[in-house]
């Protein structure tokens, strides 16, 4: 324990945000209506406002920002000078801002470099380097980090991060993940142990778009990305408000999204016709619309093929272009991403595994082959194929193995 005895350290408020991704393009979203679109394509900017209005309100001492501002390495002209502006309107009110750039904004991009209000302090290299934080001419805290100086990095940078012995706080600035993540690349790879056994008060971790605390001791937290952009990237987005009191640590957590992904079970077991199947979903959106708001939904709508045998995979897209049909001049809009069947069969799965027919074959093939799986994830590892498509998650990988077992038991219960 480095503290002095009997003298407790002065309290601390900050705010810790990562993965801004400014001007991000949204690739995966032109499908939907211009309107809607240029909605989403803002966004990332009115979830800025929203980070430096919350620096704001609660009165922080100063900000994190781990990596990634921007979306791409040759940062948008509208991108830098929205950064700016967020800056300066935290330079007003007497907030100092801490930045590391990461893998998507690194050192090496080409791009019209602006001049950042004083009250702005960037680690400016690859070596880990410390930054002193006064308040009131007080040295109450040590900031530790580095830049990307290049697109990846791919060593350890864990050990570089050496806190002094002073009684103040240190807090530790790290863009990058778990040595054994398995589903996003592996930047500066650090372990838990590596965080746990380190001196820090606060570890500030950005990289990983999904909000996680990593450790309570010390607190270690991915904030997450402040703007959801596609599907897998679903849930509320935001940012941290930590209050450190000596030993003690608060967190709360501050939503930022202005546009929500998510994801919708409807069950429509029940409905015999389409005219109900349509009127359930549109309960369940107006449910999302209510306590959400703005949302793009991804929904997994169960029927019973008994009362429903005619609707066809054939009439789904059908489906989806009838429920979004209005969205477009609603005020508070919820898109729907896609709309996945998972229908009830009249069939017990289980008996006809155990069975001794060509369908039970399938189903223990089914459930005992992992080859496929391998398959798809090293198709995801080709260098052109990454650019295009991310690794698949487990339950991508259980649903479309769903889907194909489900498009084979029917054609083979028909015959």
């Amino acid at each position: 324990m480095r503290k002095e005895l009997n003298k407790m350290r002065k309290a601390l408020r900050f705010l810790h945000t990562a993965d801004l991704h400014l001007d991000s393009p949204f690739k995966g979203m032109t499908d939907v209506p211009e309107q809607l679109f240029q909605q989403m394509v803002t966004s990332t900017f009115q979830s800025f406002d929203r980070v430096i209005e919350a620096a704001i309100e609660y009165q922080v001492d100063f900000v994190l920002m781990v990596g990634d501002l921007f979306d791409e390495e040759a940062r948008s002209l509208k991108a830098q000078i929205k950064l700016r502006r967020g800056l300066e309107k935290l330079h007003e009110n007497q907030i100092e801002v801490f930045i590391s750039f990461g893998n998507h904004d690194h050192l090496g991009g080409e791009f019209l470099k602006l001049d950042y209000p004083e009250n702005v302090h960037i680690f400016d290299r690859e070596e880990v380097t410390s930054i002193p934080f006064f308040k009131q001419g007080e040295h109450l805290a040590n900031l530790y980090g580095f830049s990307y100086e290049q697109r990846a990095v791919t060593a350890p940078k864990i050990t570089e991060y050496n806190p002094t012995k002073e009684s103040i706080y240190h807090l530790g600035m790290l863009h990058g993940s778990l040595s054994t993540n398995q589903g996003h690349d592996v930047y500066a790879p650090f372990s838990i142990t590596d965080l746990s056994e380190s001196e820090m008060d606060y570890w500030a971790l950005g990289h990983i778009h999904k909000r996680e605390q990593l450790l309570q001791s010390p607190p270690t937290i991915y904030p997450g990305n402040i703007q959801g952009r596609h599907i897998k990237e679903s849930g509320e987005k935001g940012c941290y408000i930590v209050d450190l009191i000596d030993e003690q640590c608060h967190l709360n957590f501050v939503p930022t999204q202005q546009i929500q992904f998510t994801e919708a079970v409807v069950d429509a077991t029940d409905c015999s016709t389409i005219d109900e199947v349509e009127q359930i979903i549109q309960q369940e959106k107006d449910l999302i619309r209510t306590e959400i708001g703005k949302a793009v939904i991804r929904i997994q709508l169960k029927l019973d093929l008994a009362k429903m045998e005619q609707f066809t995979e054939e009439q789904v897209g059908e489906l989806v272009d009838m429920i979004n049909e209005e969205e477009e001049s609603e005020k508070i809009w919820v898109w729907t991403e896609k709309l996945r069947l998972e229908k009830i069969a009249q069939w017990d799965r289980e008996e006809l595994r155990e069975g001794r027919h060509f369908i039970g074959e399938f189903l223990r093939v089914i459930d005992d082959s992992t080859e496929w799986e391998e398959s798809l994830n090293e198709i995801t590892k080709h260098r052109e194929i990454r650019k295009l498509l991310e690794p698949f998650t487990e339950e991508e990988l259980a649903e479309m193995k769903d889907d194909a077992e489900q498009m084979v038991l029917e054609s083979l219960m028909k015959e």
